[in-house]
């Protein structure tokens, strides 16, 4: 699309589709056939920082990359940042909606869905054929177990195993409907 900017270094596979005004960041590297929506941030540096001994902010250095897999499609208006030492992984048939955000080390599993304005926090790991629903967030850090759904507007404050449904704020598990 036009005013797309492909930094150095960026690997995209076949017949994959950059939408208008995406930005890519060196070290990212997109599979065969995905589709990546307008107004996109792929690879920029999360948010990383600590605090030095006087509480001042001190950027961490963010190494990684990110992978994006084959038959992916990418929403518009997502960010997805590039991880610190290790790099950010979507894998294979995942499909992710307008304005979501993928902090620095997050794995998504193959074929998940991450719907409209959700965050996932630095190093969150979404399993296979999980649901992530509009507006959640996920603290640093949790699993999402396989085929497993977080439901709308849910803050998954624990881990959620495989095959379960979680709800509200802070997110607790609900039967499963068939």
């Amino acid at each position: 699309g036009p005013n797309v900017v492909i930094e150095d270094g960026v690997v995209i596979g076949p017949h994959s589709k950059i939408g208008a005004n995406t930005v890519i960041k060196q070290q990212t590297r997109i599979g065969a056939r995905c589709v990546i929506g307008p107004n996109c941030s792929l690879g920029y540096d999360g948010f990383g920082y600590e605090r030095d001994e006087a509480g001042n902010p001190v950027k961490f250095p963010h190494l990684g990359g990110v992978q994006i897999g084959s038959d992916v499609e990418i929403g518009a208006g997502t960010c997805i940042d590039r991880g610190t030492l290790s790099d950010t992984i979507i894998e294979n048939q995942v499909k992710i909606d307008n304005l979501v955000h993928i902090a620095h080390n997050c794995v998504v599993g193959e074929a998940a869905f991450i719907t409209a304005c959700a965050e996932l926090s630095g190093g969150v790991r979404v399993g296979k054929r999980a649901w992530i629903a509009p507006n959640c967030s996920i603290l640093q850090k949790l699993e999402i177990g396989d085929d497993a759904l977080v439901g709308i507007g849910a803050v998954a404050l624990r881990s959620v195993p495989p095959s379960t449904q979680v709800v509200g704020n802070p997110a607790r598990r609900i039967p499963r409907r068939t």
